[in-house]
């Protein structure tokens, strides 16, 4: 019985501590001028199909070094990120024009904040934004897709931390990022500076 008590209590002690670690952990993701809060975006109740990805510290770590031998490349990318969060999730035409008011509210938040439009698509069924944060030395220190497909489809994702270019089309495929594919049609921000 003791053994029993000492095992829950050492399972119970890890488990709080691990709280307090992500909870420290998300309070620093909150401040990095890469994150975007998506708070306010409700994945309806009768969405026929939901993707949830939320990786931080120390699962982005454990995925870089799991890859570190099989892609150096996109190790070394993970290991630099604090956060990727992806939400995909079926709708319907009335969710369509509730998202896009609330996108509309986000994209205004992201201008005050300085952040660069980099990918706009607006047809018809399809509506696709993507966002870049640049730090001083035109680094990528934050990325933003928010993509809705007429009485389809949702989707946002936020990239947290150090990124380039390149990297990006990595962590789409890793990920299947559909919306990173706007990417290789793009010339870099630091070359359209030039």
């Amino acid at each position: 019985m003791k053994k029993l008590n000492i095992t829950v209590i050492f399972f119970l002690s890890f488990a709080l501590s691990a709280t307090f670690l992500f909870a420290d952990e998300d309070k620093e993701i909150k401040k990095h001028p890469g994150y975007v809060n998506f708070d306010e975006i409700e994945i309806p109740g009768d969405a026929e199909e939901t993707v949830e990805v939320y990786i931080r510290g120390p699962l982005l770590r454990l995925i870089a070094k799991a890859t570190e031998h099989e892609d150096p490349g996109l190790s070394e990318i993970l290991s630099k990120l604090l956060l990727i969060r992806v939400n995909t999730f079926s709708i319907d035409s009335d969710d369509a024009s509730k998202l896009k008011s609330k996108i509309s509210k986000i994209e205004k938040e992201l201008e005050k904040q300085k952040w660069e439009k980099v990918v706009r698509v607006k047809e018809r069924e399809e509506l696709v934004n993507v966002y870049m944060k640049l730090d001083n030395k035109d680094q990528i220190v934050g990325l933003v897709v928010m993509a809705i497909e007429e009485d389809d489809e949702a989707v946002f994702v936020n990239i947290v931390g150090e990124t380039d270019w390149e990297a990006i089309g990595k962590i789409g495929h890793k990920f299947d990022i559909d919306e990173f594919d706007y990417f290789s049609e793009y010339d870099s921000p630091r070359k359209r500076r030039k």
